[in-house]
C-alpha cells in the first residue's frame, strides 16, 4: 500500500475505530487536529504513517503499537490505550525511546462490572436459551408445563470468586454485596487486603477455585496471567461452578476449557473475550449449550464511551503540553 502522508499531517492519529464523542473530537481539533487511520494491523499503520513528522500521539484500542510503528512516526511523544488493557502496546520498547504510554483505566469499569452480572444471570437463568426457544415457537400452546431446563438458580447466597481486585473487580464485589453473595478475592499483583472490605475473604487461589460457585476474571493479560485458568485450575473448580471472563481471552487455556465444558466437568461459562477475535459462528464454543458468548462488548455503553472520550482528551492534552499523563504506565 502506498503511504498517504497527507492525512497524517496532524498531531493525533486514532489507530482503529472506537467511540469518541463529538465534544471530544472537537477538543482534539482545537489542539491541532486528528485523523482516523482505519487500518487492519500495525504493519498497515506503519505504512500509512510514512515517516510523518507531525504525529505526536497515537490512540489505539487493539492495533499493536511497537517499534515498527515508532520508526514511521519519529516525532511520536505518547501512545494512549483506549480502555484499560494495553497488552497490544510494547510499553518497554517505546519507553526506551522516550515515548510515554498510558491507558484509560477505570473509565469503563462500571460497564464491564455490570455486564459480568448480566452474563452470570444469563447462565443461571438460561435467558439466551429461553429467548431462542420462545422465538422458535417452542412454548406449548396448551398446558402450562415448561421444560425442565427452564428451572434456574439465584445469585443470592452463592459464593463468588473474584480473580483481580482492580477497578473492575472492586465494582463487581460491590454489586455482589447487593445480591447477598459471599465474596472471595484473589489478586495476583497486590495484597487484596489493601482493597478488600471486611465482607470479603482473601484465600489462596486454590481455595478460591475450589470454593466458589462462580469464578469471574478481572486481571490484565501479562506473562503471569496468561493461561492462568489452565487444566489444573479448572480441575479445582466445583462440578456445578460457572466461569465468567470479561478480561482477556488468553487468560484462559481455551482448548482445555472447551474439553472441560464438553465433558460437563464444570457447569458452564460466559465469555466476552477470546484468544483470537473475532470468533466465527461455527467456533466450537458456539456448539455448546452451557456457554454464553458475547462479542467483547464489556466496555460498550454510552456512558463508558463518554468517560473514555474525556479521558483520551485529557491525556492527549497532557502529552502535547509535555506533562505526565494521569494514567501513565510504568
Amino acid at each position: 500500500m502506498k503511504a498517504n502522508n497527507e492525512i497524517f499531517s496532524v498531531p493525533v492519529v486514532l489507530a482503529d475505530r472506537f467511540f469518541m464523542s463529538e465534544k471530544a473530537l472537537a477538543e482534539i481539533v482545537a489542539m491541532g487536529g486528528f485523523a482516523w487511520a482505519d487500518v487492519r494491523d500495525h504493519q498497515e499503520l506503519a505504512e500509512r504513517l510514512g515517516r510523518s513528522a507531525s504525529v505526536r500521539v497515537i490512540v489505539s484500542e487493539y492495533i499493536k503499537i511497537n517499534l515498527q510503528v515508532l520508526e514511521q512516526a519519529p516525532g511520536l511523544k505518547g501512545v494512549i490505550a483506549y480502555g484499560a488493557g494495553y497488552d497490544h502496546i510494547e510499553v518497554d520498547s517505546l519507553a526506551s525511546r522516550g515515548v510515554v504510554v498510558c491507558n484509560c483505566r477505570g473509565e469503563n469499569a462500571q460497564a464491564v462490572a455490570e455486564l459480568t452480572f448480566g452474563l452470570m444471570l444469563c447462565l443461571l437463568r438460561r435467558i439466551n436459551r429461553a429467548d431462542r426457544w420462545v422465538r422458535e415457537n417452542g412454548w406449548p400452546k396448551t398446558g402450562r408445563n415448561l421444560p425442565e431446563w427452564v428451572m434456574g438458580n439465584e445469585l443470592q447466597g452463592k459464593t463468588l470468586g473474584i480473580i483481580g481486585l482492580g477497578q473492575i473487580g472492586s465494582r463487581v464485589a460491590r454489586i455482589a454485596r447487593g445480591f447477598d453473595m459471599k465474596i472471595l478475592v484473589y489478586d495476583p499483583f497486590a495484597q487484596p487486603a489493601a482493597n478488600a472490605s471486611p465482607k470479603m475473604e482473601t484465600p489462596p487461589l486454590e481455595e478460591l477455585l475450589s470454593s466458589a460457585d462462580i469464578v469471574t476474571l478481572h486481571v490484565p493479560l501479562t506473562s503471569e496471567t496468561k493461561r492462568m485458568i489452565n487444566a489444573r485450575a479448572l480441575a479445582m473448580m466445583k462440578p456445578k461452578a460457572l466461569l465468567i471472563n470479561t478480561s482477556r481471552g488468553k487468560v484462559i487455556d481455551e482448548p482445555v476449557l472447551l474439553e472441560t465444558l464438553k465433558q460437563n466437568r464444570i457447569r458452564g461459562a460466559a465469555l466476552d473475550v477470546f484468544a483470537d477475535e473475532p470468533i466465527s459462528g461455527d467456533h466450537p464454543f458456539s456448539r455448546l449449550e452451557n456457554v454464553v458468548l458475547a462479542p467483547h462488548m464489556g466496555a460498550l455503553t454510552q456512558e463508558a464511551g463518554e468517560r473514555l472520550s474525556d479521558a483520551v482528551v485529557r491525556q492527549i492534552r497532557d502529552i502535547l503540553n509535555g506533562r505526565s499523563p494521569e494514567c501513565l504506565i510504568e
